[in-house]
């Protein structure tokens, strides 16, 4: 049988939940001085466009969601989050289901 793992297998991979639950953002893992060199190195890259900007989300093809900003109880907000991936748009359900009881 054939062990050999190409660079391609090797570094794209594709995380669990259960592993991108574990991951701890950046600046709690790395040291701040190594941090901040990373992230000088990275604006100059992008600024003499060798690498691109930060990507953002284009326009929705059908614009169905407004883009609000609120403000809510943390505790609400931390019940939520802990339901993982896609704690926004539960919120929007419980809100949908608010306002089709208001009908």
């Amino acid at each position: 049988m054939n062990n050999i793992v190409s660079d391609n297998e090797r570094f794209n991979l594709e995380f669990t939940d259960e592993e991108l639950d574990k991951f701890k953002p950046i600046e709690d893992v790395m040291p701040q001085n190594l941090l901040n060199a990373l992230l000088t190195h990275q604006a100059d890259m992008e600024n003499q466009g060798l690498m691109p900007r930060k990507l953002t989300r284009g326009k929705q093809k059908y614009p169905t969601k407004q883009l609000v900003t609120i403000r809510l109880s943390a505790d609400v907000v931390e019940k939520f989050r802990a339901g993982g991936k896609g704690w926004q748009t539960r919120i929007n359900e419980v809100l949908r289901q608010y306002v089709a009881r208001l009908k």
